[in-house]
């Protein structure tokens, strides 16, 4: 009889896999610039811009974030230096020296030194379109195990990316993780609904929880090739659905082939 007790290992693994995960999303998500294209935008990573106040009050947050409080408040008139700009939120400065950050839509109802009212652009099509950086969790299955993973990529053109994936499977039978590496080939970037092409590899390792006979945790290499969709939603998030099939290259006779499928939320910047 062996002596091995699964559930306190595959806890300590899911909960390794799952917390850097979601710090991978939350980071991604607070951390993120945005920047303004097009004739006539103003962008706050340039040079400092001057607006002024013309809507009876404008709130200066102690963050950039609805849930920061407010503690202060710019008049009509005021006058207010551009800093910098954090996802949609801006740093702000007054004459008085005091700084807080502002969302882009009040910035929006300023005016520049002309007169002109600042044109701030919030993430849309265009920024999916031409995103740099993308990173998400997804769920599904793996074979005839539920599967968890979390990924991140970056684009080198607006057709192909390269990108990272972290995956943990659960089974009643075995239990396994795996790092893969994959060529990404998105047909058509500038669609809403932009169906992409994969090719990639990696390695996995099994861990069999029988606890009956005697059995051995074994690592092999993977070889993959899929096909997704992916649906842009709104702002910086976009929706990922998505199959695999992989050829799983072990020592015994025959290697195995399976099929995974996967839907999950990602952001991009």
């Amino acid at each position: 009889m062996a002596d091995r007790v699964p559930g306190n290992e595959n806890n300590r693994w899911r909960a390794e896999l799952l917390k850097p995960l979601f710090a991978l999303l939350i980071a991604m998500l607070a951390s993120t610039a945005t920047h303004a294209q097009g004739t006539g935008q103003a962008t706050a990573d340039q040079q400092r811009m001057r607006s002024t106040v013309v809507d009876a009050y404008l709130e200066m947050r102690t963050a950039p974030g609805r849930g920061y409080p407010v503690f202060y408040v710019a008049e009509r008139g005021e006058r207010l230096v551009l800093l910098k700009q954090k996802t949609d939120w801006v740093k702000v400065r007054n004459q008085r020296g005091i700084e807080g950050w502002v969302h882009v839509d009040e910035i929006a109802r300023t005016v520049d030194e002309l007169g002109d009212v600042l044109a701030f652009r919030s993430p849309d099509l265009d920024s999916f379109s031409n995103r740099r950086w993308e990173a998400g969790i997804m769920l599904g299955g793996f074979g005839d195990t539920d599967a968890v993973s979390g990924y991140g990529g970056f684009h080198f053109t607006r057709n192909l990316s390269l990108e990272l994936e972290l995956t943990e499977n659960f089974g009643d039978f075995s239990d396994g993780r795996m790092a893969t590496l994959n060529i990404v080939h998105q047909m058509f970037p500038h669609w809403r609904y932009s169906p992409f092409l994969t090719i990639g590899g990696g390695v996995r390792e099994t861990n069999p929880r029988s606890t009956l006979v005697s059995t051995s945790d074994r690592t092999d290499n993977t070889a993959s090739v899929g096909a997704g969709l992916r649906v842009y939603l709104s702002r910086r998030l976009l929706l990922r659905l998505q199959y695999r099939n992989y050829v799983v290259m072990t020592n015994r006779d025959d290697d195995e082939e399976v099929d995974e499928w996967k839907i999950g939320i990602s952001a991009f910047f």
